[in-house]
């Protein structure tokens, strides 16, 4: 019997393409889990005419872990720093794993309480630096998703 495990995904609606291309990919790797039933919330799931932040705030409240998918856009959206990241970064935050979508410059952007923080990008042979899965190209992202997928299910153990 798998264990269900329901995770909040946090991004940039300017990153939506990008967001959804990686959660297709990771909602693959995700379903023949062993050990876990893995459900996504994410904020498409608001129907017309419900109270959206109110909806948000709940999705939070009941996950068992965020996805945090960084981006320059992530950082500097009010909505996502004011209301959804201090649930996360908070010293008694709900569990999280910030993974890198799109580059960001550690020394020169505010990282809004994430500096502290191991955020997942792909470190790979050969690579200069570890990379944003929107730095990866074809199979580097089919890889990117799976190390994040055993780094997810290790971190559940």
């Amino acid at each position: 019997m798998r264990t269900k495990v329901t995770f909040f995904v946090s991004y940039a609606h300017r990153n939506k393409m990008l967001a959804n291309s990686f959660l297709e990919k990771l909602s693959d790797v995700f379903a023949p889990s062993k050990r876990f039933d893995y459900v996504l919330w994410e904020d498409s799931g608001i129907e017309i005419g419900e109270d959206w932040e109110k909806q948000i705030k709940q999705a939070i409240d009941q996950c068992d872990f965020g996805l945090l998918l960084i981006s320059p856009a992530f950082l500097a959206s009010k909505f996502i720093t004011e209301k959804e990241l201090p649930a996360f970064v908070a010293d008694a935050g709900k569990p999280f794993i910030p993974v890198m979508l799109q580059q960001v410059d550690f020394a020169r952007h505010d990282l809004k309480g994430l500096e502290k923080r191991q955020i997942f990008r792909l470190d790979y042979e050969g690579f200069k630096e570890p990379r944003a899965y929107g730095d990866c190209k074809g199979q580097r992202r089919e890889t990117f998703v799976l190390e994040l997928f055993r780094a997810i299910e290790d971190r559940l153990d």
